[in-house]
């Protein structure tokens, strides 16, 4: 099945917006499947902005609108909802959540407050083999031949999760699991040129946690997630414009 570029009004309940199928041809194929074809195009959609906070997503329309059934759009509509950028309504009706810079910069600042102070308790707490485990993980992902989103999530989720358990606040690791969560749509596949400043970010930051200097890795980690910060607003704003 192949989609061609193509421009279509639609009306979702009282909410229009323009959808725009990309100018390649996508083949759904291969690596290519139905859902990550519905997920991408939603996505698209909430973060240039075209489909409004509060705009109501019905599974039939959207399934009409990009020419497919019914079953990967549902199974788009989790993942968006899964990662927060869409909410039920009474419970059962789908919304877009607010995908505003502010709400961002609001998770990103709420995740600087624990990730800081988690950082400054957990060192010294972790252990050298488990900072050089994680150093090697980050190693492995850059430079392999192909990076995947998943490859680079579960990379970066052991690097925050880690520094986080060592802290020794189960309630802390969890509200940052939950916040990081709501961020992890922003991967290496939409701002890649985080990836090599990324990782040199992070092995800095397990060499701090790993000795003896709290106020070093507080400052470390709270300059790695103003960089993290200011990336996603550049692709926000970046996506708003064009």
């Amino acid at each position: 099945m192949v989609y061609r570029q193509e421009e279509a009004r639609t009306k979702v309940l009282n909410v229009t917006m323009e959808v725009v199928v990309p100018d390649r041809a996508i083949s759904v194929t291969g690596d290519v499947s139905l859902s990550d074809f519905a997920y991408k195009q939603i996505l698209e959609l909430l973060l240039s902005g075209r489909l409004q906070a509060g705009a109501v997503l019905q599974e039939r329309k959207l399934a009409e609108m990009l020419s497919i059934s019914r079953t990967p759009v549902r199974e788009a509509l989790g993942r968006l909802e899964a990662e927060s950028l869409v909410s039920r309504r009474h419970g059962r009706m789908l919304v877009v959540a607010d995908v505003s810079v502010e709400s961002y910069v609001n998770l990103l600042d709420m995740r600087r407050i624990l990730e800081v102070e988690a950082a400054a308790r957990a060192t010294g707490r972790l252990s050298a083999d488990t900072a050089q485990a994680v150093m090697k993980a980050i190693d492995d992902l850059v430079h392999v031949s192909e990076i995947t989103a998943a490859h680079h999530w579960a990379v970066d989720e052991m690097v925050h999760g880690t520094i986080a358990e060592a802290a020794g606040n189960p309630l802390v690791v969890a509200t940052i699991r939950d916040l990081r969560r709501r961020t992890h749509l922003f991967n290496t596949s939409r701002i890649p040129h985080r990836l090599l400043s990324g990782a040199s970010e992070h092995m800095d930051l397990l060499n701090a946690v790993a000795g003896s200097d709290p106020e070093l890795s507080r400052r470390l980690m709270g300059e790695h997630l103003d960089h993290v910060r200011d990336a996603i607003i550049d692709f926000i704003l970046g996506r708003r414009r064009s």
